[in-house]
């Protein structure tokens, strides 16, 4: 089996997707996306089934959009990428499909916003549609901050700055929960503790492997399932009420969660990429 592996820059990650995928007997092609030209009316790249590594979102999308339209499975689909990407889509689907999610209200204009903001109630949290899951989320507090926030918003004026995603803020014991899943398994967990709000894991802080129980892995893979399914990673917190989900998005650091957790994630995305192929599908 060839593996086509799409990507950027090789990463520790895609050094250990590569490596298991050796391990397991498979021939790993690396696709350059620096350095790839698609040539649109005939499939001229040779692999049985592509891993999406990219690091810039729409190169992902598109790279996977055209490997699909040529009859290669993709890790993940192209439709799953944008899912993850888009905060807003995740969300609807995510409450299609019965996965508990923060209260989110969706504007177009400031005043529409800070109407949606009040009708939450303070604290809340206010996100880009689209973008990088760490940057440009501010937490707004009480109406004073809203207003100061939503006109510096008003002034930059760009697509980032005009579409407001407002989400209800949750507080957490102390630490939020990433969860991995692969395809129907979620196969590790971690907790993460910083002294910031956002607890990006790769800002540092206190990071812990967390079990993962029946009802914390079955909200995950649900989770995931009602985005398109495949692999990715869970952000979420557990209150009073139960699991809530925060955020879905690409499954990073395999190595440093490996170590943590004692679970090879690469090798068990790389098995997850032979029964996509043996099943003829794309995750």
């Amino acid at each position: 089996m060839r593996v086509g592996i799409v990507y950027s820059r090789v990463r520790t990650d895609e050094k250990l997707l590569i490596d298991a995928a050796s391990r397991q007997g498979l021939t790993v092609v690396p696709i350059d996306n620096t350095q790839l030209v698609f040539r649109l009316e005939h499939r001229h790249i040779d692999v049985d089934v592509a891993i999406e590594r990219s690091v810039d979102h729409h190169r992902a999308v598109y790279a996977l959009t055209t490997l699909g339209s040529w009859g290669i499975p993709t890790v993940n689909r192209a439709s799953v990428v944008e899912n993850y990407a888009n905060r807003l889509l995740a969300s609807m689907a995510l409450e299609q499909h019965g996965v508990t999610i923060p209260p989110v209200r969706v504007a177009f204009t400031p005043e529409s916003a800070l109407k949606a903001m009040q009708e939450l109630g303070y604290p809340v949290v206010m996100k880009p549609v689209e973008g990088p899951k760490e940057q440009l989320i501010s937490r707004i507090q009480d109406k004073y901050t809203a207003e100061t926030v939503l006109e510096h918003k008003r002034i930059l004026g760009t697509y980032h700055h005009s579409i407001f995603y407002i989400q209800k803020h949750i507080e957490a014991p102390g630490h939020d929960i990433r969860a991995y899943v692969v395809g129907n398994e979620t196969v590790a967990a971690l907790s993460v503790q910083t002294h910031h709000w956002i607890r990006p894991v790769e800002e540092g802080g206190l990071v812990q492997p967390y079990p993962v129980s029946p009802e914390l892995g079955e909200m995950a893979v649900r989770a995931v399932a009602a985005l398109g399914g495949g692999v990715a990673a869970v952000d979420m917190i557990l209150t009073r009420d139960g699991w809530h989900v925060v955020e879905i998005g690409d499954a990073r650091d395999l190595g440093e969660v490996s170590r943590l957790c004692g679970v090879d994630i690469a090798e068990k995305i790389i098995d997850y990429v032979r029964d996509t192929v043996n099943a003829g599908g794309g995750g």
